[in-house]
């Protein structure tokens, strides 16, 4: 390119700025041939975390500038919150006779029990006590708060919320109410109504985009979960169920689905990636993922997560593990965006390196 040529170059590119338009030869993005995602594989360990949300009581009360007490993860590989580019994660602590009092938003959210007793939560009227490995619903623009009536411990719970996603959409709306919402329903009656597994109402049956059941219990989801495994396993999850809307079988949440998954002792999957990306929580048991050749190791109470298109395999050490987690799947599916690939080098199996941030320690 002669002298000239440079300088009406410099001077064409200038005068599209100054118009606010953009090139879109020089958008790398829309030349690349797969998704090539910010975030990174990550593992986020309890021991750490815990100290850190146990300090937040001295410094933050609720209802005196903070609705919750709550720690949001960020992924290393992003510039802002999430855990993934869709999902955030967060920890939340209520202490014995708190309450976070009453709001409603546009963003879903789904919370997994993780300590503690006597704790509840309000979503929609119906006032929910909350048990260790419990499932909990809150779909969009429905009212939820909680409560503490125990008398020694803190509850501590998982928050899966798709605010990366609502808020790229813009249709961002948060309503606060005054305390704690009145309690207009039974107690257990979600539960009662659609828990029933095999059967359903013959009359009660909504059709919202979301399930009507806000409260997935711990013992009968592992159950299950135990009767699969004599029967099926997949060589990726081992032996995995879904959360599912019990009136029309889909994802928990229109943006968002839930899964329980098992590993028995010692097993080692093979790895795959697809488009979703994922946010788990080791429910028991301990081992390592390996994450786009990278090792991740993990034990009870840790959360880790795949972003999109990841290589990941899972690995059990020698005893059981059940993995919670969630994952943006719903957000793709409508638009044919879903896709899976399978690794087929080395018995399906990544080359694992130590992660960095080990070898930096």
């Amino acid at each position: 390119m002669s002298e000239v040529a440079a300088v009406n170059s410099a001077q064409y590119y200038q005068s599209l700025e100054q118009a606010n338009v953009i090139p879109l030869w020089k958008l790398a993005a829309s030349q690349q041939t797969e998704p090539q995602p910010e975030e990174v594989g990550y593992v986020w360990h309890y021991k750490d975390l815990l100290p850190l949300l146990r300090q937040s009581v001295d410094v933050v009360t609720l209802g005196e500038g903070a609705e919750r007490r709550a720690i949001t993860f960020k992924n290393p590989g992003r510039r802002f919150v999430g855990a993934t580019h869709s999902l955030v994660a967060s920890l939340q602590m209520l202490m014995p006779g708190e309450i976070a009092p009453a709001h409603r938003h546009s963003y879903s959210a789904l919370r997994f029990m993780i300590s503690g007793s006597g704790a509840y939560t309000v979503v929609d009227g119906e006032k929910i006590f909350m048990e260790v490995g419990d499932l909990v619903l809150t779909p969009n623009w429905k009212w939820h708060d909680h409560g503490h009536e125990g008398k020694t411990e803190p509850m501590v719970w998982l928050d899966g919320l798709d605010f990366p996603f609502v808020n790229a959409l813009r249709p961002i709306f948060y309503e606060e109410a005054e305390g704690a919402q009145p309690v207009t329903r039974p107690e257990g009656e979600s539960l009662n109504t659609f828990g029933g597994g095999t059967v359903l109402s013959v009359k009660n049956r909504p059709t919202t985009p979301f399930s009507p059941l806000c409260v997935y219990k711990w013992q009968s989801s592992y159950d299950a979960l135990k009767r699969l495994q004599a029967s099926e396993r997949d060589d990726f999850d081992g032996t995995i169920i879904e959360y599912v809307n019990p009136v029309t079988g889909g994802h928990v949440l229109a943006t968002t689905a839930a899964y329980l998954q098992l590993l028995k002792p010692g097993m080692h999957t093979k790895a795959h990636r697809h488009t979703s990306s994922t946010v788990y929580f080791v429910a028991r048991g301990s081992g390592h993922s390996v994450i786009n050749g990278q090792r991740h190791d993990w034990e009870h109470n840790d959360i880790f997560v795949v972003p999109t298109w990841a290589w990941h395999e899972h690995v059990a050490n020698e005893e059981e593990v059940v993995l919670f987690s969630y994952s943006d799947l719903p957000m793709l599916e409508p638009f044919g965006f879903w896709r899976e690939q399978v690794y087929q080098e080395n018995n399906g199996w990544q080359e694992a390196k130590p992660h960095t941030a080990d070898l930096a320690n």
